[in-house]
């Protein structure tokens, strides 16, 4: 009885061992778990980014696709069966009264050659009307030689004479009055002979290459050019003649600066032209006209977005170390929703380590001042608590020393 006694206390005592030892186990893998899941998070989020916030500011935004201020294409007329000889090349920049291309017009062409036959059938109208006076001179002189006397009929052969030279002279007289009346209808219908087009404005030309029914002689585009957009009748009240606009290239992300130059008081009628730049249908757009203070990095055709600030706009000064060179333009990395973006900045002073931007940036726009680790442009980077510590490294520069400790450490554990 004491024998089982003593046995019954061991197996009781080693279950509880084992108990205590499979518990042991499992606390410590779940430990190990949760450490290794939150050292993933922390690799995942820690970018140690350091911002600079741009106040936000009430904005008016404008899309709209940059236009030439003048525009002309020059259709074939049907009239003209003839060739145009163009006179300028594709991609010259002509000045206004410029001679474009001539067409020579074959109708007249046509009555010239009349003309010139009337005038020719003249001349031999006229030339055998001399040789019929001088015949008709001969004969009376010779009919005055046959008399020897002076008598009335010698008076009347002197007389005669004089008769046939007014006769003759009123003939050729009128022969060149007939000459001369086509030969200035010939002058005049050369003037009409070839049709020439100047340029109205100062532009560059541009010829179609392939050459169809439907397609013009050429085109002439200025090279002035200016944004075409529109507003909704909310954001109308906001905006007036003569304020600034930051415009963006949807394709190539170039900013240039620019101010608004004209507002239609009246909504277009058609209403898919009110809606082209993906205006609300529920409301009235106005056409609006925004000059552009430079042309670099923009063309004819490109869509923008145009920003307008209406509320009160302090200057923005970053810390040095966010502006970035590429040759000769400045620019700012700028969390974009996750997305690091670039945004080429026009800046001015720089005082006490801060520089001034004068544009460039966008209203609420997150700006990368440092980080931790490196980032460029196109980097995800998400959001979360990313962002929150210190700026040890400068952006896209090389790894800071905390990363250079920290992979140390990580090889020395492989090692082992």
């Amino acid at each position: 009885m004491k024998i089982w006694q003593n046995k019954k206390l061991m197996i009781i005592l080693g279950s509880i061992l084992a108990l205590i030892v499979v518990a042991f186990i499992g606390v410590k893998t779940f430990g190990q778990k949760n450490n290794k899941a939150a050292q993933i998070a922390d690799t995942g989020d820690s970018y140690g980014i350091k911002y600079f916030e741009v106040p936000d500011v009430d904005q008016v935004f404008i899309n709209g696709i940059v236009q030439p201020n003048q525009m002309q294409s020059f259709p074939k007329n049907d009239k003209n069966t003839s060739e145009p000889d163009i006179k300028v090349t594709n991609g010259q920049v002509v000045d206004e009264g410029t001679v474009l291309f001539t067409y020579e017009d074959k109708d007249i062409t046509k009555e010239i050659e009349n003309q010139k036959n009337t005038v020719n059938k003249l001349q031999t109208k006229r030339e055998n009307t001399i040789a019929k006076w001088n015949r008709a001179l001969a004969n009376a002189n010779g009919a005055n030689a046959s008399s020897k006397t002076e008598d009335k009929e010698g008076i009347s052969g002197v007389q005669t004479s004089a008769g046939i030279n007014e006769q003759y002279q009123s003939e050729i007289d009128g022969i060149d009055e007939e000459i001369g009346f086509a030969n200035d209808a010939e002058a005049d219908l050369q003037t009409k002979q070839y049709i020439s087009t100047s340029a109205k404005f100062k532009g560059r030309v541009s010829i179609p290459e392939v050459k169809d029914a439907n397609s013009p002689i050429l085109r002439l585009t200025s090279e002035e050019l200016y944004v075409a957009g529109k507003v909704s009748e909310k954001d109308l009240p906001k905006i007036k003649v003569g304020q600034q606009a930051t415009l963006t290239s949807i394709s190539n992300g170039t900013v240039v600066t620019g101010k608004i130059s004209y507002i239609d008081d009246n909504p277009p009628e058609n209403k898919t032209e009110q809606n082209q730049y993906g205006n609300n249908s529920s409301l009235s757009s106005y056409d609006v006209k925004i000059t552009l203070d430079t042309l670099e990095g923009i063309k004819n055709g490109y869509h923008i977005q145009a920003t307008v600030d209406v509320g009160k706009k302090e200057a923005v000064q970053l810390p040095k170390e966010a502006v970035h060179d590429s040759g000769d333009k400045k620019y700012v990395l700028v969390n974009d929703f996750g997305n690091v973006v670039r945004r080429d900045v026009q800046v001015g002073e720089e005082k006490d380590g801060k520089v001034t931007i004068k544009s460039g940036l966008e209203s609420a726009d997150r700006v990368i001042v440092s980080s931790e680790k490196p980032v460029k442009e196109g980097d995800i980077i998400g959001g979360g608590d990313a962002g929150q510590g210190p700026a040890n490294a400068a952006v896209e520069g090389g790894a800071s020393d905390s990363e250079k400790q920290e992979k140390a450490s990580e090889e020395k554990t492989e090692s082992k």
